[in-house]
């Protein structure tokens, strides 16, 4: 048996994938949903390869995932983050609607990570976390109450929220700011 066979290809990516999950702090049940991996195997994967090393900067979070909207629209700066990172998304052609839920490929999941990383790297002290980063990516990809729209006055993306009866443009427009994304 040999690892290079191109059987092995899946079972390695799912752990490249868990592997970057967690160096992104995602959540065990985020990490086991989108990999399929059991919970004892990623806790084994955080241990082995991530406390093991002296001086670890990896913070494994608890709880439940956050799942509220009205964080990305605490503030102007919360508001033109999540459009920076809805547009990352667009760009990557991710937010596309999956069939039978919210399951992407591997593959998906992967190019995901490489826009969050890319966000981090623009917005460097920014304030969304992986797992908000993830809900952002499924509320996009449901296409129903939040969605990514241009504003009607300056043309830069802002998150919309369909069901609002008032305003039609972005934060910036709205307090007279110019628009960063």
């Amino acid at each position: 048996m040999r690892i290079t066979d191109s059987r092995y290809d899946r079972d390695r990516l799912r752990l490249a994938v868990a592997h970057r999950m967690i160096a992104l702090e995602a959540r065990t049940r985020t990490i086991r949903v989108a990999t399929q991996l059991s919970d004892d195997r990623i806790r084994r994967m955080y241990r082995d390869y991530f406390a093991a090393i002296g001086g670890n900067l990896v913070r494994r979070r608890r709880g439940k995932s956050p799942r509220q909207m009205s964080y990305f629209r605490r503030s102007l700066e919360h508001e033109q983050q999540a459009a920076l990172l809805g547009s990352l998304l667009r760009l990557c052609s991710l937010l596309q609607r999956y069939p039978n839920g919210f399951r992407p490929a591997l593959e998906d999941i992967g190019c995901f990570c490489d826009a969050y990383e890319t966000y981090r790297g623009l917005w460097s002290e920014g304030h969304i976390s992986f797992e908000h980063a993830w809900h952002l990516w499924q509320v996009f990809c449901h296409n129903d109450e939040f969605v990514l729209s241009n504003c009607p006055d300056c043309e830069s993306l802002w998150l919309q929220d369909t069901l609002e009866i008032l305003p039609y443009n972005c934060s910036a427009c709205r307090r007279g700011l110019p628009a960063r994304t």
